[in-house]
């Protein structure tokens, strides 16, 4: 009689250890995390509780933070989302990527610059390795991060990041235009100057940005502002070679030339790594002291990077008279007389890129002038516009022929 007591309570709990084992994974699995700032307890619960209603299954963190989210970014103030994006690891790989694209898409509207620039820079890495986003959503993050590269005036990265876009065929017409004439198209208008007020407003500030700030001031004339920004910034970071050249020009235009050429020689020897803004200022103070040599070297340095940039040319045809080459000189004025008639033609494509012939026509400008890869480049955009185009075809043709006689990359495939 007393054995039996003592057996039914062993098969009782033999019975519940599965509803306790239940019972305390759940309990486990629901006790939440710390959460992000601004993240109440409660809302973390209902979007769980929501979660789990609609797919029926257990709520992981990363469920529970990516589905508030959600909720965050279709309210009135999208910025609460920005936390629960940043909790979740890119590597994640169901919600990851779309958590830097969406996180950097809100930062950007938020004109938090420095934050922004640094998801889309960490997304694109990542699609590269394992895409995961549907190819648009890319695109966007890109055209986003050349917006931000704009704007601050970074067109050595820009110009990096659209080679890459051209290697791989996905550029736009714009981007087209942008990347073959990089220093011909004007970047620092009223809506421009209005984003980097905008950047710098918002914050956390950055070196370029505030180099960016000092360039816009300088070229606005407001040189009592410009000057301390970009002196302050080249004292902080003194081997800064983009806050170099800036502060050489923004002394330029102060008049204060003794202290603007005394920089340029006190600055390491040209590099590769130099600034296209530096490379056009050391070749300016050369030609002022009469050594066409060093001149030369910092404008052809300037135009194996950019052949389109006028400036760089037009340096090497004074330089070229310092030394009587004639020959020099004369093939650098015949680009800048062709680059000048290359700018008048850039404005329709831009205006009106569903027109090849407006492509066409700057392409027939490249190819006068041998600027091949360039009016490749036009020819792909027109291509993208209308593929079947008689002038189209005969252009592509034609340029192909001279790609492959100069050994140049078949930009216009086979």
């Amino acid at each position: 009689m007393l054995i039996r007591p003592r057996l039914l309570t062993t098969a009782v709990l033999l019975g519940m250890l599965p509803l306790l084992v239940a019972a305390i994974y759940y309990r486990e699995s629901h006790i939440e995390p710390k959460l992000p700032a601004g993240i109440t307890v409660q809302e973390y619960r209902r979007a769980r509780e929501a979660f789990e209603l609609k797919y029926r299954k257990v709520a992981d963190e990363i469920d529970v933070l990516s589905w508030i989210a959600e909720w965050k970014l279709a309210s009135r103030d999208p910025a609460d989302a920005v936390p629960c994006f940043a909790a979740i690891p890119t590597a994640h790989p169901k919600y990851g990527h779309m958590a830097r694209y969406q996180q950097g898409h809100i930062l950007l509207k938020l004109h938090r610059a420095v934050e922004a620039e640094q998801q889309f820079r960490e997304l694109i890495a990542a699609e590269e390795e394992a895409p995961a986003l549907e190819p648009r959503l890319l695109i966007v993050a890109r055209e986003n991060l050349r917006h931000i590269l704009e704007v601050e005036l970074r067109f050595e990265e820009r110009h990096r990041l659209l080679k890459g876009i051209i290697e791989r065929g996905e550029e736009d017409p714009f981007e087209a235009v942008v990347y073959g004439f990089p220093t011909v198209l004007r970047w620092n208008g009223p809506e421009s100057i209005l984003w980097l007020e905008q950047f710098h407003a918002a914050g956390p500030h950055s070196p370029w940005l505030e180099i960016a700030l000092g360039r816009y001031r300088t070229g606005q004339g407001r040189l009592d502002e410009a000057r301390p920004i970009l002196e302050r910034v080249y004292q902080e970071e003194p081997t800064n070679l983009w806050a170099a050249a800036a502060l050489i020009a923004c002394w330029q235009e102060c008049g204060d030339l003794d202290r603007a050429a005394e920089l340029v020689e006190q600055l390491p020897p040209q590099s590769e790594d130099d600034p296209w803004q530096l490379l056009t200022l050391r070749g300016a103070f050369a030609l002022q002291n009469g050594n066409a040599d060093v001149a030369l070297a910092a404008y052809e340095q300037m135009l194996r990077q950019v052949r389109t940039c006028t400036e760089a040319w037009q340096g090497v045809a004074q330089a070229a008279q310092l030394k009587n080459d004639v020959e020099r000189r004369t093939k650098a004025l015949g680009m800048v007389a062709g680059l000048g008639r290359i700018q008048n033609h850039l404005g329709k494509p831009l205006q009106d890129a569903a027109d090849p012939n407006s492509f066409l026509d700057v392409a027939d400008l490249c190819v006068e002038y041998n600027l091949l890869t360039e009016g490749a480049l036009m020819v792909r955009a027109a291509i993208h516009q209308a593929p079947q185009n008689e002038r189209v075809l005969a252009t592509r043709k034609a340029i192909r022929e001279r790609l492959a006689n100069e050994g140049l990359p078949a930009l216009l495939g086979p």
